[in-house]
């Protein structure tokens, strides 16, 4: 049992969990199998700690919002613009893609992180938002795995 390229996928599936499968299987030389659990552990565990994280982080800076707002009303002064483009793009994903959509993302084109607290955001009052995400990452651990094992020269 190689632990080293064990750890490695785990935390690169984590992170970034598109590169993972790649790693696993042309890099360390991990079967698809052993490659598909490890990743989709990997997967599930960045998720749950980024989504739980995310959730953290959004309560709070909510927060810290509302009295930086209410110091400002009692100032007199006017409240900070609050859509950027950057929201305004993430707004406009939720609405093309939804939750599935967003889900599938999460687990391919953006990272974990970024997928799971963008989800956390805008679908954390649905108690399946982070199944559906868990979901998607089962889904393509196993599709990426078997791509990787198709595409030898990748993550040499």
């Amino acid at each position: 049992m190689n632990w080293t390229a064990y750890i490695w996928v785990f935390l690169t599936a984590a992170t970034k969990f598109l590169a993972s499968p790649f790693l696993g299987v042309n890099g360390f030389g991990l079967s698809v199998y052993e490659t598909f659990i490890v990743i989709s552990l990997g997967g599930i565990f960045g998720t749950t700690v980024f989504y739980s994280l995310g959730n953290k982080l959004i309560q709070y800076s909510q927060k810290n919002r509302l009295k930086k707002n209410d110091k400002l009303k009692l100032q007199g002064k006017s409240l900070p613009k609050i859509m950027t483009r950057t929201n305004k793009i993430i707004v406009k994903t939720k609405h093309l893609f939804g939750i599935w959509g967003l889900a599938f993302l999460t687990a391919t084109i953006l990272s974990i992180p970024i997928g799971s607290i963008i989800c956390a955001k805008f679908y954390r009052h649905k108690k399946s938002t982070i199944f559906i995400i868990y979901l998607f990452v089962l889904i393509n651990s196993l599709l990426l795995s078997l791509m990787a094992n198709l595409f030898p020269s990748i993550g040499n």
